[in-house]
């Protein structure tokens, strides 16, 4: 079975080209977290085990599921897929993407809004890199 990181340089590489990827790699487990269009298009956690209370992400690979789960009690709904579906998760993480971009009139100006509500916050934005940043918008 392919690891969290193994796992993660995947989907990068996939995605690659296609839209802007931040990562955090998780100090205190094998968590890996990436945020797509500075969060414009939602974020992915993989991991090996269940996430923490109150942290909720769209899209998430969770080592040892064996089946696609769909949380819907929240305002949107998180998807949980097995490894093995890694796939079908780029697939709809994509799908969301393009869906965003037919939402907003300027995606471009939306990309930018984004990128400075980004500046000096704590958390995530503060320790992630930016891993392919060839993606529809250039820094």
């Amino acid at each position: 079975m392919a690891t969290v990181k193994e796992i993660a340089a995947y989907v990068c590489d996939k995605l690659a080209g296609k839209v802007l990827i931040h990562r955090y790699d998780a100090y205190s487990t094998n968590s890996v977290y990436l945020k797509f269009d500075y969060g414009l298009g939602n974020s992915l956690r993989l991991s090996d085990h269940t996430g923490k209370a109150g942290l909720n992400y769209r899209f998430n690979i969770i080592t040892t599921l064996k089946s696609l789960g769909i949380e819907t009690s929240g305002e949107y709904p998180r998807f949980y897929y097995p490894p093995d579906m890694v796939d079908k998760a780029i697939a709809d993480i994509m799908e969301g993407i393009t869906e965003k971009h037919g939402r907003y009139r300027d995606y471009e100006k939306a990309l930018e809004t984004a990128r400075a509500r980004t500046k000096g916050e704590r958390g995530f934005w503060e320790q992630a890199r930016l891993v392919k940043g060839d993606g529809a918008w250039k820094e």
